[in-house]
């Protein structure tokens, strides 16, 4: 016979009636006065966002990188929703409702309604936007009535462009960490660090672009406000210049072999 088995784990008033007390507080000026600004920060983002999701859609179709292309890439627009962290489904809502030519994103409302009279004037200028745009994109001239507007728009593509193929290059490329008895770096740095730790290089030219490189990690590592994310950086740019040791030596351990060099 079936009983009923008293529960332990009853639900305290918060629990049962969740801002039931923020509920019974809410004052109309106060709300106004708190949600406003966010509504505000939150606009602006949402354009941000459905502005380089629209970039990237572009920049990958063009490259082959859209799955409905014949000559598809490997790194296509999923996986770059996949590193970015939104899904497909969320996505392609902020394409839908987003506006290049007013660089806005419309309303549910603003998508729905009828046509406006103008709409072929509307449809040229566009026409005739996306057409300079283009053009500098697979030339870098600007031709005739090239305005700033048409400036942020070139630049936003090309910083996407260039995130698009750091991202296919790199996206899905793993850092090996096992290298057993081949590990030269670390070799390297037990046997004979004092040999190799130099700052001066053969040339001035060498000395200068390394200094630079530094100049660059430094400020790289600087950008971090998270002490946690800034140490996954140091540890995956560490990874990755061990990784460079190790195949630079192998290579040169077979370049010797192949020459009858004695290694």
């Amino acid at each position: 016979m079936n009983k009923i088995v008293p529960s332990n784990t009853s639900l305290t008033p918060e629990q049962a009636f969740p801002f039931q007390k923020q509920i019974d507080a809410w004052n109309m000026e106060s709300a106004v006065e708190k949600l406003r600004p966010k509504v505000e920060r939150l606009r602006k983002a949402s354009v941000d966002v459905a502005r380089d999701l629209f970039i990237a859609h572009e920049a990958l179709a063009q490259r082959g990188g859209d799955r409905r292309s014949e000559d598809a890439q490997t790194f296509g627009f999923c996986d770059f929703l996949g590193l970015v962290g939104i899904s497909k489904k969320t996505a392609y809502l902020w394409l839908k409702l987003y506006d290049p030519v007013e660089d806005k994103v419309r309303t549910p409302e603003e998508l729905s309604a009828p046509p406006k009279e103008n709409a072929p004037e509307l449809l040229e200028a566009q026409s005739e936007f996306e057409r300079l745009v283009a053009h500098a994109m697979a030339t870098g001239e600007r031709l005739a009535g090239w305005t700033d507007e048409h400036e942020r728009e070139y630049k936003r593509r090309k910083d996407n462009e260039r995130f698009a193929e750091l991202a296919r290059v790199w996206g899905k490329q793993k850092i090996k960490l096992n290298w057993g008895n081949d590990d030269y770096f670390s070799q390297t740095l037990l046997k004979n660090g004092r040999m190799y730790t130099k700052i001066n290089l053969e040339t001035k030219e060498q000395m200068k672009a390394q200094l630079e490189v530094f100049d660059i990690l430094t400020a790289f590592l600087s950008s971090f406000e998270n002490p946690q994310t800034r140490l996954a950086a140091v540890c995956n740019i560490g990874l990755r210049v061990r990784q460079l040791v190790n195949e630079i030596a192998e290579q040169d351990k077979e370049l010797n072999a192949f020459s009858g060099v004695a290694s």
